[in-house]
């Protein structure tokens, strides 16, 4: 036989040559049988990715979910994953309706071809320059006799090939992540030709639900015409001067155009190819034109290159789309193509008739005492939210700032009616990041009556928790955030693909939690990073609906402000105390003790105790060379102490009456830490006298047998009257008995805070609640950080040194070199204060005592010297990412305790102000600041050591950070002191 394309594959990967080879031999005589082979050969291909990471296949091993998990594990470049697509979808098509042609062979062989280059050039052991190999069509050559000598042949090796997958194989850090790197790196020479974009375009276009094939539902080639009951995507379709790319058929009415670029190129994102065509549509008998608008006669238009949407290069990525039916619409880029569904409601759904219904309808009924029966301010918040949908188009977000306790669900039942009313939206999708919360909510939507003595769920169909798909009637869908990602980006059928239009609106409760700001990558960055590193899987949902989002919270943070906007409502606890639809707090009762005062000390000399998990036992250490102490903030987490927590539960018990309708919440360190505090409270309070039944005292966490079964008895029934909980019941859980909150843990969390102290503000009148009670034993207040502290909001990449070090290669100027080494260095600072790093060690591979007097070098050299140094140490990189630090021990004291003095306020400290008028505030008066609080946030790389000393100084003279802060950071000029 003539030579193979795909010889470079024979000696390090037999199999997947075999399985090319065997594409190439069918090519003309069963080219059906070819596009299955190559099939294989991309599904044995993402296996062996698996097998070279070191990585268990998946129990679930169909080709489909193998490269799912390695592109949402960042293995998989996005241009990789779309290659493996078409080799997938090119194979199903083939096997499924048994048909293919010679000419699909040789695109699937040629995709072939360039996947398996990359593959050996990111995998590779030898991985020798195949730069100069070129794919050349096969002879049509009789293959029979080879055929059959490759099929005898294939069986071995697969034989071989499964065994060696049952092999353990270990494969480190250093190894994943340099295979990563050449992986990235040979995705940046990938392209795909204009045929191959196409038969992307339509995978993208089938998995919507569109009948889509470039060469064979083609106007040009076949005179191709729409019919009656099928979606077609009819490709160059006749317009005036030329062809249109794709026109989008439902039956025979035309509903949109498509202007295909080549993969990587330029995206008109003002759409004025596709605006062309839409102008210069032909009329034809027995084709449909909805209407005209200004003279374009299609509805729809969209223009793609197939590549995948990234933020930072938006010309050149992703579906942009207008519907030109309104002239202020603007062109937006979209995740996917809308169905045919999509765009048959979105023509049928009059939005201008939806808002001034929205305007016109009053909303008195929902102050109604049979009905929802909201106050003034719960009707201010909804018309909050409505001004921005209807006076607003260009913004599709919206956040509301409601302090805990004052009817947030209540609210936006009462939205959400008006909204789904009004027809203003077809289909809500409610997002949650737990169960509990989404139960809570949903039981809300069902018992609230929300007009004519109805609730919600009376009069509209909703889906629940269960439901995978939302029913085509289904108005709102419950889901958490965890499903959704599992359902979208996860997902192996893709006759049941979630459409970008399926809802068109999410509301998010407690938007504070989880979500993350994309970090910003320039442009050399781009080359070797993948967007999966910085944008959470919480964003991504967000980001793949085409839907105005609503979120929720009672703790606006700066990155939900980034991602909602600046609270288009705000009602803070003060207004809501003063307006009497809150209770305030009582002044805090501190509990001191004798080592919440002074701490655990063990003695140099002492043999300090520590809890060894494995065995369950306690061991003792050897002798101390230095005293060892610690502070309250680390009890019950670095140290168990259970003489502390008798001494805080014994004074507690004569605090709590067990058999009172007030409910008390206690927040524990950790599991084991709640379990401690249950066992002591039911020990002190038999100790006194009072007895009490075994389920009156509590643990609510996680890790309690059906938790959500205990909060539904702890909110409705007399026992448990005591809940002890870590952070199940620290957000979102609404029990208005709760009378009692006890801190037997630090927090810092301003945030934190604010929910926790949440769970004891509402209103219960009928055990006549006045006020609730902080007992603080862990001197809370002085720990409490500012809400407007600077925090990384990024997704780390989690670079290791062996990566920061290798991507000088890649950096083509000093100033973006100067970045990677100030990274380099503040890994370094953080690594030096490992315990058990080995300085002997540091000396051989530096020439210096110590990683203190490494930095210190660096930082004398100029940037050409220190590119050079840092590119040079692999040796110490290795070292310090294979550097594991000594495991943290949990000490077990047993020293004793005495009660000393139990006092009400806030000692030292004030009292918190109001969250929400003070995030107010303090957004308000810091708008400058706040855009250099994000750039930090979001592109530090790109921030000199001298630019963030200026930007310090000026927040600390802004009062934006405390003088503290900068003390303990850099070094502040005489004059500011």
């Amino acid at each position: 036989m003539a030579e193979t394309n795909f010889q470079f594959l024979e000696e390090e990967f037999p199999l997947l040559f075999n399985l090319a080879k065997a594409g190439e031999y069918n090519l003309y005589q069963d080219p059906t049988t070819s596009l299955f082979k190559l099939r294989q050969y991309g599904e044995y291909m993402a296996k062996q990715i698996f097998d070279t990471y070191g990585m268990d296949l998946p129990e679930d091993s169909k080709f489909q979910n193998l490269v799912y998990l390695l592109r949402n594990q960042s293995i998989l470049p996005g241009n990789v994953y779309d290659y493996f697509t078409i080799l997938r979808k090119q194979g199903n098509d083939a096997v499924h309706a048994y048909k293919g042609t010679t000419e699909e062979a040789t695109s699937s062989l040629f995709s072939a071809f360039k996947l398996g280059k990359w593959f050996y050039e990111s995998y590779s052991v030898k991985n020798r320059n195949i730069t100069d190999i070129k794919f050349h069509k096969p002879e049509n050559l009789d293959a029979r006799h080879a055929l059959h000598l490759l099929e005898e042949e294939n069986k071995a090796l697969k034989a071989q090939y499964d065994q060696l997958l049952l092999q353990q194989k270990t494969v480190s850090q250093e190894q994943r992540q340099a295979f990563t790197e050449r992986a990235k790196r040979s995705a940046s020479k990938l392209d795909m030709d204009e045929a191959q974009t196409r038969e992307l375009i339509d995978v993208n276009l089938r998995k919507m639900g569109w009948e889509a094939d470039t060469k064979l539902l083609n106007a040009k080639i076949h005179k191709t015409q729409p019919e009656k009951g099928r979606n077609m995507a009819i490709a160059e379709w006749p317009v005036k001067g030329g062809y249109a790319d794709y026109a989008l058929f439902i039956g025979t009415s035309l509903y949109g155009v498509v202007e295909a670029k080549k993969y990587g190129q330029d995206i008109s994102t003002n759409l004025d190819q596709s605006k062309r065509y839409a102008l210069n549509i032909i009329p034809q008998e027995g084709i449909e034109l909805l209407g005209e608008w200004e003279g374009y006669k299609v509805p729809f238009l969209y223009s793609t290159n197939g590549r995948e949407y990234l933020q930072q290069i938006a010309t050149k990525s992703g579906i942009w789309y207008l519907d030109v039916r309104e002239t202020y619409n603007n062109s937006k880029s979209i995740k996917g193509f809308h169905s045919p569904d999509d765009l048959r409601k979105k023509f049928e759904q009059d939005i201008a008739l939806a808002n001034k219904k929205l305007q016109a309808n009053s909303l008195d009924f929902l102050q109604s005492k049979t009905g929802l029966s909201l106050r003034d301010y719960q009707i201010k918040a909804i018309e909050a939210v409505e001004s921005i949908v209807v006076n607003h188009p260009e913004v599709d977000r919206a956040l509301l700032a409601m302090a805990t306790g004052t009817g947030k669900t209540r609210t936006i039942i009462g939205l959400a009616y008006r909204l789904i009313q009004t027809n203003r939206f077809k289909r809500i999708l409610f997002l949650v990041d737990r169960t509990l919360l989404a139960k809570q909510a949903l039981d809300g939507f069902k018992d609230y009556k929300v007009d004519d003595l109805k609730s919600f769920n009376d009069i509209y169909h909703m889906d629940d928790l269960r439901t995978w798909w939302p029913d085509v009637d289904s108005r709102i869908h419950f889901a958490t955030v965890q499903s959704m990602v599992k359902r979208l980006f996860y997902n192996d059928d893709e006759q049941k693909s979630i459409s970008i239009d399926t809802y068109d609106c999410i509301i998010v409760d407690e938007a504070h939690r989880g979500y993350l700001l994309d970090k910003e990558m320039d442009d050399e960055e781009l080359d070797f990073k993948d967007q999966d590193d910085y944008v959470s899987k919480y964003r991504q949902v967000l980001d793949y609906f085409d839907a105005f989002a609503i979120g929720l919270t009672a703790t606006p943070a700066l990155h939900t402000t980034e991602i909602f906007n600046k609270p288009v409502f705000n009602y803070g606890l003060r207004e809501a105390v003063l307006d009497g639809y809150l209770v305030d707090q009582d002044p805090p009762i501190k509990i001191k003790t004798k080592l919440s005062e002074e701490g655990i000390v063990w003695e140099k000399g002492e043999k300090p105790t520590v809890y060894d998990k494995e065995g369950n036992h306690i061991i003792e250490l050897d002798e101390l060379d230095d005293e060892l102490k610690f502070d309250i903030s680390g009890f019950n987490k670095r140290v168990i102490t259970e003489n502390f927590n008798r001494t805080v539960l014994r004074e507690l018990v004569n605090h709590l009456d067990p058999d009172s309708e007030a409910k008390t919440l206690i927040f524990a360190a950790t599991d084991e830490h709640a379990d401690m505090i249950v066992k002591i409270l039911k020990e002190e309070f038999a100790a006194a006298g009072i007895p009490i039944p075994d389920d009156a005292v509590a643990k609510i966490t996680g890790k309690s047998d059906q938790p959500e079964d205990k909060v539904k008895r702890y909110k409705n029934e007399q026992y448990p009257n005591i809940a002890v909980t870590v952070d199940l019941l620290t957000t979102g859980i609404d029990v208005p008995k709760i009378c009692n909150l006890v801190f037997m843990r630090r927090i810092r969390s301003r945030i934190l805070y604010d929910q926790m102290i949440g769970r004891a503000t509402r209103l219960c009148p009928e055990i006549h609640k006045e006020s609730f009670k902080v007992f603080d034993a862990v001197n809370l207040y002085e720990s409490i950080k500012d809400y407007t502290e600077m925090k990384p909001l990024v997704v780390n990449p989690s670079a290791n040194f062996t990566t920061l070090g290798s991507e000088f290669q890649h950096i083509q100027t000093d100033e973006r070199a100067a970045q990677q080494v100030d990274q380099i260095i503040a890994k370094l600072q953080r690594k030096k204060r490992s315990a058990g790093i080995d300085n002997e060690k540091i000396k051989y591979f530096t020439g210096v005592g110590s990683l203190d007097e490494f930095i210190h070098t660096i930082r004398e050299k100029p940037i050409s010297e220190q590119v050079k140094l840092l590119s040079a140490s692999n040796d110490l990189w290795k070292y310090l990412d294979e550097f594991k630090s000594a495991p943290a021990r949990q000490f077990y004291s047993n020293h004793e305790d005495a009660l000393r003095e139990v006092v009400a306020g806030y000692g030292a400290s004030d009292k918190p102000e109001d969250y929400i008028e003070g995030f107010k505030r303090f957004i308000e008066e810091n708008q400058n600041n706040i855009a250099a609080l994000k750039l930090i946030a979001t592109a530090p790389t790109q921030l000199k050591r001298s630019d963030l000393k200026e930007l310090l100084i000026l927040l600390w003279i802004q009062k934006v950070i405390p003088c503290v802060h900068y003390a303990k950071h850099g070094n502040l000029p005489k004059s500011k002191m």
